[in-house]
């Protein structure tokens, strides 16, 4: 007769994707998952995963299992912690740009569901994370589609061309030469989101250099307002010193260069309940 635990540590196999990640969330050590997986497989009778040097991949007989157990799994596991009055929550990874994360989303995050690790970076990077199960959760400033992969969208963010208060007001009869001629800070040498608002703005590449190269979107709106250069940046970060009036919006494109955020997870993860919920939950409060 199958154990119980038999199945929490399929379903954690199933969930991440490897022995090692199911045995770390299990606070487990890896031989015992592993036996317990060879119990099952021994009591079904054939094999629930095809072992490749990388990841656990499920067989059509570890896909249906899954499918049969994982929402009854999710709810005995729910009312053996309020049994157990045990208080302590899932852990769940988080990645994405820490500007955004750290200005927006930790303020409509869920405080009952999870405890969160956060991890921050640009998406590429991240994105290999999350496939490889080092990650439960992305936030993405780009659509890239793969398989395996759920896109929800979380968010739009708008780009301004933001300066200190005392920032000499833009000749509209020079453009865009009076912008060229500011000193410019940049995200990156090859001026990301500078580059996006001024092929907007004016449908050509910008050719100036920036005067600062700065990695930190937070640091950057910082030195705008104390008056070191201007700089393009996303609305939510320059919101409140628009309000203050120590930063002002130096110049308005008639058509504003903007961008779409997403929340990503694995397809896997739709089967579990509780997950699910959360999704639901940050990408309604942040719609």
């Amino acid at each position: 007769m199958a154990d119980f635990e038999w199945f929490r540590s399929f379903i954690a196999i199933y969930r991440h994707g490897s022995i090692s990640a199911a045995a770390d969330s299990r606070f487990m050590t890896q031989p015992a998952l592993s036996r317990h997986l060879a119990a099952l497989e021994a009591e079904i009778g054939e094999p629930l995963f095809y072992r490749t040097p990388r990841k656990m991949i499920p067989t059509e007989r570890g896909k249906r299992l899954y499918n049969e157990l994982a929402q009854s799994v999710d709810r005995l596991e729910a009312v053996s912690a309020r049994l157990a009055k045990r208080e302590t929550a899932p852990l769940l990874r988080i990645g994405g740009p820490v500007a955004f994360i750290q200005e927006v989303l930790v303020h409509r995050l869920p405080a009952d569901s999870y405890r969160l690790s956060f991890t921050f970076g640009e998406t590429g990077p991240l994105l290999d994370l999350l496939k490889a199960h080092e990650l439960d959760v992305l936030v993405s400033t780009q659509y890239l589609p793969a398989g395996g992969l759920i896109y929800a969208k979380l968010a739009d963010e708008t780009f301004l061309l933001a300066a200190s208060r005392d920032e000499p007001d833009v000749d509209p009869s020079r453009l865009p030469e009076s912008l060229e001629e500011r000193s410019w800070i940049a995200y990156g040498p090859e001026l990301p989101i500078i580059r996006r608002f001024w092929q907007e703005a004016f449908g050509v590449r910008p050719s100036f250099q920036p005067r600062y190269v700065v990695p930190d979107l937070r640091m950057i709106a910082e030195l705008v307002e104390k008056g070191a250069g201007i700089s393009v940046l996303p609305g939510y970060l320059v919101a409140d010193r628009l309000k203050r009036g120590t930063m002002k919006e130096l110049w308005v494109p008639p058509k504003r260069a903007g961008n779409e955020l997403w929340l990503v997870y694995r397809s896997g993860e739709q089967a579990n309940a509780s997950f699910m919920e959360w999704v639901k939950r940050v990408t309604e409060a942040s719609g």
